[in-house]
């Protein structure tokens, strides 16, 4: 038995149960909506934070140590690059640190590119930090998505940065050299810094193999921030916090002063720790993670692909996201939800949320015990079976 099929009785206060009712109307579902899992974190960091918080004096620290010394390690081990220290920073958190790169890097009325359907923070907060977004539709080709490069280029000519999610949320597109590099080169010809948020990159469950873009080759002149953190990989979303880095040292010069004269990044010696055990004493329990992900992904495709052939699977490779298109069933998206939550009894993330190329899927998280998965596959194949009639 796996440590992963123990049943988590979430706690009322976190957002996937607590919110249900005012996402779902009501409570009688299965939750496989918000990004995070139904995991216990693991025990080191669980410890590390206790040691931390069992300090008398809850007052002003300095960093964590060791902190950056983990980073450098896990990606020297995770994606055989080597990390100057000075190219890492501390950030209060991905999202927010996005906004914050908006402001530093960006005027207001600045075009700001992304592709779409993306993770749908972006499409609120560009506009809501008075900049103006641009998409570009991704192509859904054979359960995964490929890059519409005329109409990528020729929105880029047209924009100031371009917010990239690599692994793709909520597509799971693992994207390859290539197509990497083809980006890098494209946003150099036009003087576009790329933002490439990574928080999905360590659930690579394929033999697909993640590269973080400032390693797509050895050009210093990369203009290119990537942000990345422990939340997803080791279920620690509720404490707010991560790491920047920025290879190109006239651009890590411009963000992190800005970040550091605004007092925007200060040291958090709690997620500093979670971030230094996260990396140093969690790899047994993060490999057992990939394992049992992988085999949650497979038992959930191979179910729909059975028992439900009208909806199809878009996964590339990375996260416990899936996302499901719903098309050939015929309904519109309130009817698709309606569906979801009152036939199925499931609570999945309506894909609209995601901006164009959303409509009619629904996003799945299939991070939580087996035996939870089997349930809503019951539910979804009883459902489906009455809908098909």
């Amino acid at each position: 038995m796996s440590l992963f099929d123990s049943v988590i009785d979430r706690d009322p206060v976190s957002r996937k149960i607590g919110q249900m009712k005012k996402m779902f109307g009501t409570e009688d579902i299965i939750p496989l909506w918000i990004a995070d899992m139904d995991f216990k974190t693991p025990q080191a960091i669980q410890t590390e934070l206790a040691t931390v918080l069992s300090q008398p004096v809850q007052g002003y620290n300095m960093d964590y140590p060791g902190w950056k010394e983990s980073v450098i390690h896990w990606y020297q081990k995770q994606y055989d690059c080597l990390l100057n220290e000075e190219w890492l920073h501390f950030i209060p958190g991905v999202i927010k640190t996005v906004v914050l790169t908006l402001l530093a890097l960006t005027e207001p009325g600045d075009n700001i590119l992304t592709l779409t359907p993306v993770y749908d923070p972006y499409r609120n907060f560009v506009p809501g930090s008075y900049r103006h977004l641009l998409q570009s539709p991704l192509i859904e080709n054979d359960g995964t998505y490929d890059i519409n490069w005329d109409d990528f280029r020729e929105k880029l000519k047209k924009s100031k940065l371009f917010l990239f999610v690599s692994p793709h949320n909520p597509g799971g597109v693992v994207w390859g050299r290539e197509i990497l590099l083809k980006i890098k080169r494209f946003c150099h010809e036009e003087g576009v810094i790329v933002i490439s948020d990574e928080v999905h990159c360590d659930l690579t469950l394929t033999d697909k193999k993640h590269i973080p873009f400032f390693n797509i080759d050895d050009d210093m002149e990369n203009q290119s921030v990537v942000l990345h953190s422990t939340g997803k990989t080791f279920n620690t979303p509720g404490i707010q916090g991560g790491f920047m880095i920025i290879k190109n040292r006239q651009l890590r010069d411009k963000l992190y002063r800005f970040l550091d004269r605004c007092h925007l990044a200060e040291t958090n010696y709690l997620q500093q720790s979670a971030i230094f055990s996260a990396y140093t004493y969690c790899d047994d329990w993060y490999q057992e993670l990939r394992v049992y992900l992988a085999g949650n992904v497979n038992f959930v495709k191979q179910s729909i692909e059975r028992y439900c052939p009208k909806i199809s699977v878009i996964y590339g490779g990375a996260s416990y996201l899936l996302f499901l298109n719903a098309e050939k069933l015929g309904l519109d998206d309130e009817e698709l939800a309606s569906f979801f939550i009152k036939d199925a009894q499931l609570g999945l993330s309506p894909g609209i949320q995601y901006g164009p190329g959303g409509e009619k899927h629904m996003r799945i998280n299939v991070g939580c015990s087996r035996s939870v998965l089997v349930q809503a596959m019951e539910n979804l194949k009883s459902a489906y079976s009455t809908l098909s009639g």
